[in-house]
């Protein structure tokens, strides 16, 4: 599995990095870097406020949508309330990681992405209707945004630990 997204993540440098038409500017590059760990803490203030208002609305309406019979969107509700808490406390553990520009943090927010994508194609197909081809469009244009600007500024970030064989932490300086 670890080598099917290193796999992954070394394409999608090449794509996005090496053969991109256009390239961030480098100061831009550093300064989103520099300060990726406020982004994040901003997308956490702003999704903690939101999930808990969302969770207490589904928490009201999932008793009326079952009686009414629309039980399989209130389950779909609460799958996307699982899937944004589960982003959320990931978020949460990346954010320090990020300020540290430890690549760690940064692989956190590309393992995010991955799998909010296939969370939305998942739910967009799910509720298939005429909207369902624009809605996965959609989906794919804010992931390639999204994994465009976190490759653009992936070389800031740095392993700062490896494992030695016989399975200890050491602390390394990385280039």
């Amino acid at each position: 599995m670890a080598t099917a997204l290193q796999d992954l993540e070394a394409k999608l440098n090449e794509m996005l990095v090496d053969k991109a038409p256009v390239q961030l500017p480098d100061n831009w590059r550093k300064w989103i870097a520099t300060y990726a760990w406020v982004f994040a803490l901003i997308g956490l203030v702003f999704g903690v406020i939101g999930f808990f208002s969302l969770l207490a609305l589904l928490g009201v309406v999932s008793v009326f949508g079952v009686v009414v019979g629309a039980g399989g969107y209130v389950f779909m509700a609460w799958v996307s309330m699982l899937f944004m808490a589960a982003y959320l406390v990931v978020l949460g553990i990346a954010i320090p990681k990020l300020k540290k520009m430890d690549k760690s943090g940064w692989d956190l927010l590309f393992y995010s992405i991955l799998a909010f994508f296939v969370y939305d194609v998942f739910r967009d197909l799910r509720y298939a209707n005429y909207s369902t081809f624009m809605a996965i469009i959609w989906t794919i244009a804010g992931t390639v945004l999204s994994l465009y600007v976190i490759f653009q500024v992936r070389q800031y970030f740095k392993s700062t630990s490896s494992i030695k064989p016989n399975g200890s932490s050491v602390k390394k300086s990385a280039k």
